[in-house]
C-alpha cells in the first residue's frame, strides 16, 4: 500500500502518477511494465517513486483496491439478482465482463495483467495473501457470500463454501483470461463455462445431500 507521503500529495500529482501507471500497464504485459516509463510520464524522480511505493506490485495493488471492491459489490449484486445462486452469479459476472467490450485503457490493463500472471501472482496483486482460507479478507468475503446464497437450495457450510468460491474464481478467471487472449469465440466460451458450472453445481448438491443423510443416520 502507498506511503503517507504519497497520500499527502496534491490530488493532481497523485492522479498524474496513477494515469502514467495505467498507460504503462495497458501498453505492455505486466512483467514488462517499466517503472522508468511511469516516472518519466508522471515527471517524478525514481527516488520519489520509491518513497511512495515499494515497487510496481505495490502500485498495482493500490490501483486494484478499488477494482477489487467493485468486483465484490458486483458479486453481491448478481447473487441477489440470481436468487442466491452462486453458479448463475458467476456466469452473470463473466457476461458482464464481456459486455464491457475491448475499448479503453482499463480493458487493456486488466487483459495484460491476467494474461501475463500466474494465479498465485494474481491473488497477490488482488490483495489475497497466502492460502485463501487463511486470509482474513477472503474469510470476510466468504461470510458475506454465505449470508446471500440460497441456503435452502444450497445447504452448505462456510468452510465448504470457501472451497466452492475458490473453484468458481478459478473457472471465471480462466474464462476471462481466455476471453482477453481471444483464445475461443465468446459464445463458445460462455457455453463451456455454463457446462462447468452445471457440473460443479451437481457435485455440490450431491455432497451436501450425502452429508445431510449421514447426519440423519447418526442420530
Amino acid at each position: 500500500m502507498p506511503t503517507q507521503r504519497f497520500l499527502k500529495l496534491k490530488e493532481e500529482k497523485k492522479q498524474a502518477i496513477l494515469e502514467a501507471a495505467v498507460h504503462e500497464f495497458s501498453r505492455v504485459p505486466y512483467s514488462s511494465a517499466s517503472i522508468n516509463q511511469i516516472i518519466k510520464e508522471a515527471d517524478i524522480s525514481r527516488g520519489s517513486f520509491y518513497t511512495y511505493f515499494e515497487d510496481k506490485d505495490d502500485l498495482m495493488q493500490y490501483m486494484l483496491r478499488g477494482f477489487r471492491e467493485s468486483c465484490q459489490a458486483k458479486v453481491f449484486r448478481t447473487l441477489k439478482e440470481s436468487g442466491g445462486n452462486p453458479f448463475a452469479a458467476a456466469v452473470q459476472l463473466l457476461e458482464a465482463v464481456m459486455e464491457q467490450g475491448e475499448d479503453g485503457l482499463g480493458y487493456r490493463m486488466y487483459r495484460n495483467m491476467l494474461s501475463d500472471l500466474s494465479l498465485v501472482n494474481q491473488n497477490h496483486l488482488f490483495g489475497i495473501s497466502g492460502f485463501m482460507l487463511e486470509d482474513e479478507a477472503y474469510r470476510t468475503f466468504i461470510k458475506n457470500i454465505y449470508e446471500r446464497i440460497d441456503r435452502d437450495h444450497y445447504p452448505i457450510d462456510e468452510e465448504n463454501l470457501a472451497y466452492l468460491v475458490e473453484m468458481l474464481m478459478l473457472i471465471t478467471i480462466k474464462a476471462v483470461t481466455q476471453y482477453y487472449k481471444n483464445v475461443v469465440d465468446k459464445e463458445q466460451l460462455l457455453t463451456v463455462t455454463r457446462k462447468e458450472m452445471q457440473i460443479l453445481e451437481k457435485g455440490i448438491c450431491n455432497i451436501t445431500t450425502l452429508q445431510h443423510g449421514q447426519r440423519g443416520e447418526s442420530r
